[in-house]
């Protein structure tokens, strides 16, 4: 290990961001240093909703985030990354090993990030053993009861330390840590796969935080099972003044009105610990690539939870996001989140990409391969730093697919999908073969392949699909075909399955009084 003097060293600061010289050049070859950094500060009320406090009448309890300095990402592509943090938009982080203490009064409960190395000094018998048994339960285990809140018995017996205690965390491979503190919690656990699943509620949550940890359980066994095996010991969900908030192993939810809207944040909270607390994608510069993966597979974990809701079955569906791409207020999903419009952030780094990659599982390319190359790209960058590229390479890699009109039109621009049936014309060839002309056009600048439904004149209908590249030469594309009566409709995408801006120009009906073929 290269020695390093303990000296004070030269530093500049520049908004969020400070610099510090060394005294000597760090050896690439395995040089490490040590710095002692000495900071502090007053934990807001409420912090911008990534960390809080709120008064209770046993006390106070805190949300503490973003609470220490953390080093910038160095990476192989941009260098050091020195994005100003300016609220809109999260952090680009770098993973570490993480150790911390925190010390509080004797009365109260901590839960953290990591794994609680001192047991034995804050916690009593009765809750070790009520832990263990909760980590080998499908169902949830009371850790604190309600009645024992702020009860003497649920404390350790004063020892040395007298009116405090300190709770000590080790985290591994993690990007940051965060915690919360309350005189006042209520604590539920359960297990899966030697994962503990907890939850710290207030006595006055909503009594839906009765099902929260049933809910994180839920979500980190959906998530592990689908896509990617949960990393770490532990996940925890926290009551309090917080609206949501993820950090690794713990997220932050505010109460909610309904299951369906506790559920709603809890596992799109803990959906963040796959995207992109193990996938490390650079947030301040490509939100979609954390918000958006996220949401997209929080529409099947919502789904599996609640089965008989018919409403769920159309989040991420393509006709939802029609309407918003038809005011004409989208702005490209590549943008900085701190320079997209604030009302829009919802739109363009969560809805926008949630919409493009279920469209591309469902209608573009197929289950099957789609679900192979995500989770691929899963793995290839777990604990990595991806950038857009390596996500779109990963994904055509994994599927087999040229997808480059795809990523253009649906991250890199606005351009909308607008398919219309212009014509559709008849005649006879030369051996009197009645051969039928469908004139097709695709005024919006994203293409997509073409559902068409066919009605003849005998009654039936047949479906056709027609492939992206018959778009390669152009807006103009003519389907030309024999057919066994006469057509009398055509209709492009009677399904909506795909984010059609202006459907009046997708019909074609017969006009009635129409002649023979001509030759």
């Amino acid at each position: 290990m290269q020695a390093v003097s303990r000296t004070p060293l030269a530093t500049t600061l520049n908004g969020t961001l400070m610099r510090v010289e060394l005294d000597r050049p760090l050896s690439p070859a395995g040089g490490t240093v040590s710095l002692d950094v000495g900071f502090s500060f007053q934990v807001p009320e409420h912090g911008a909703d990534r960390m809080g406090r709120e008064r209770f009448p046993e006390g106070w309890l805190y949300e503490i985030a973003q609470w220490y300095p953390r080093l910038a990402v160095y990476d192989d592509v941009r260098g050091w990354n020195t994005e100003q943090y300016l609220g809109q938009g999260e952090f680009y982080l770098e993973y570490g090993d993480i150790d911390f203490a925190i010390t509080v009064p004797r009365g109260f409960i901590v839960a953290g990030t990591g794994t609680l190395q001192n047991p034995l000094e804050v916690l009593t018998a009765t809750q070790r053993a009520r832990l263990a048994r909760a980590l080998r339960s499908d169902s949830t285990v009371t850790i604190i009861a309600q009645d024992e809140v702020g009860k003497a018995g649920s404390r350790p017996p004063p020892g040395a330390a007298g009116a405090t205690l300190t709770w000590r965390f080790a985290a591994k491979n993690v990007r940051d840590v965060a915690w919360a503190a309350a005189p006042n919690f209520i604590w539920d656990a359960s297990g899966w796969n030697g994962i503990l699943m907890q939850s710290f509620y207030p006595p006055v949550a909503s009594p839906l935080w009765r099902e929260a940890t049933r809910m994180v359980r839920h979500s980190i066994k959906h998530y592990s099972e689908k896509w990617f095996p949960y990393p770490y010991p532990t996940a925890i969900n926290v009551n309090g003044p917080v609206g949501g908030m993820e950090y690794p192993m713990i997220v932050f939810c505010a109460n909610r009105n309904s299951r369906e809207g506790l559920f709603g944040v809890t596992t799109h909270e803990l959906g963040h610990q796959w995207f992109p607390m193990v996938v490390g994608n650079n947030e301040r510069l490509y939100a979609w690539m954390d918000e958006g993966f996220n949401t997209f597979i929080n529409i099947y974990s919502q789904r599996v939870y609640f089965p008989d809701q018919a409403a769920l079955r159309t989040r991420g569906q393509a006709d939802n996001w029609a309407r918003f791409a038809a005011t004409g207020l989208d702005e490209p999903g590549m943008l900085p989140a701190d320079r997209v419009t604030p009302d829009l952030l919802g739109q363009v780094a969560y809805n926008k990409p949630a919409t493009g990659l279920y469209l591309l599982r469902h209608q573009i390319v197929d289950s099957v391969r789609f679900d192979a190359a995500f989770r691929e790209y899963t793995r290839r960058w777990a604990f990595k730093h991806p950038t857009p590229a390596d996500f779109f390479r990963s994904m055509e890699d994994g599927v087999g697919e040229d997808l480059s009109w795809f990523w253009r039109g649906w991250f890199f621009r606005t351009d909308v999908v607008d398919q219309a049936v212009d014509s559709v014309r008849t005649r006879r060839d030369s051996t009197g073969a009645s051969l039928t002309g469908i004139f097709l056009s695709s005024p919006g600048g994203l293409p997509m392949p073409v559902d068409l439904r066919l009605g003849l004149a005998d009654g039936s209908t047949e479906n056709v699909r027609l492939p992206v590249e018959v778009w390669y030469g152009g807006s103009r594309f003519l389907y030309v075909r024999q057919f066994p009566s006469e057509l009398t409709k055509v209709e492009i995408d009677p399904d909506k399955n795909f984010p059609d801006v202006r459907r009046g120009n997708n019909v074609w009906i017969k006009p009635a009084g129409a002649g023979e073929p001509r030759p």
